[in-house]
């Protein structure tokens, strides 16, 4: 089946391409779609995963006898910070005219945790550091038959830049440590961080949702809902 991801960004293309192996993953671009830039106005992961899908869904270019939409909306949440960035972790300290660049955006963040810490904030836990990664990730078939599945990546931030490590992955992976493995996100070779990532788990789900849908042992007929039970039986993306 073709996929056509709701995004522009070619390293979710690819990790997806991985994750999805046996669907074909589409990015607008691949069609000669230049002008998808949907408004991500939703409060949370999910909601902008569906405004994602249905606004790709709606283009007139796209055509609905030709596979899936898949759309996905990821960030980093700190919780010394009450989760920022959050949603808004692709543009986080842009003025919204223009991006700032990745190390750029990773120092600031490191900054304001350090500040935080320094000012003596504490969270439960104490650890102060401690932080996730975030994937919901749409799957949308039709405005009545879609589902949603949201995963996580739990870490901790690196002290400084200077702790900052690894050259695979991209955005805030240097500076995500994994004290399980002993490594940052970006010291993970491209298949360990399939293995554990948020996106790698959401995408796994999906799969098992592709595989049902494809032998039609699942019809989801409720109004793009499946019951919770069954939803997790088939979705859970480690069983």
């Amino acid at each position: 089946m073709n996929i056509w991801l709701a995004s522009g960004n070619v390293h979710k293309k690819r990790e997806l391409a991985v994750i999805l192996a046996g669907h074909q993953v589409i990015i607008p671009a691949d069609r000669g779609i230049t002008d998808f830039a949907p408004d991500e106005n939703g409060t949370g992961f999910a909601e902008n995963a569906l405004i994602k899908a249905r606004a790709l869904y709606a283009h007139p270019a796209f055509c609905r006898a030709d596979g899936a939409v898949l759309a996905d909306d990821s960030g980093l949440c700190v919780d010394i910070l009450d989760g920022r960035p959050g949603i808004f972790s692709a543009r986080y300290g842009s003025d919204g005219k223009k991006k700032i660049g990745a190390a750029e955006r990773n120092a600031l963040l490191l900054e304001e945790v350090n500040a935080a810490i320094a000012g003596g904030k504490t969270i439960p836990g104490g650890r102060r550091r401690s932080c996730r990664f975030v994937c919901a990730m749409a799957l949308f078939f039709d405005p009545y038959r879609f589902c949603v599945v949201q995963e996580t990546l739990e870490g901790e931030l690196v002290p400084d830049m200077g702790a900052a490590r690894g050259s695979g992955g991209f955005g805030y992976d240097p500076i995500v440590f994994l004290p399980e493995r002993g490594r940052t996100v970006a010291e993970l070779s491209e298949t360990e961080k399939n293995a554990v990532s948020h996106r790698g788990r959401a995408g796994r789900a999906i799969s098992k949702l592709l595989a049902f849908q494809r032998k039609n042992t699942v019809m989801l007929k409720h109004r793009g809902t499946v019951p919770a039970g069954l939803l997790h039986l088939l979705l859970s993306s480690e069983g």
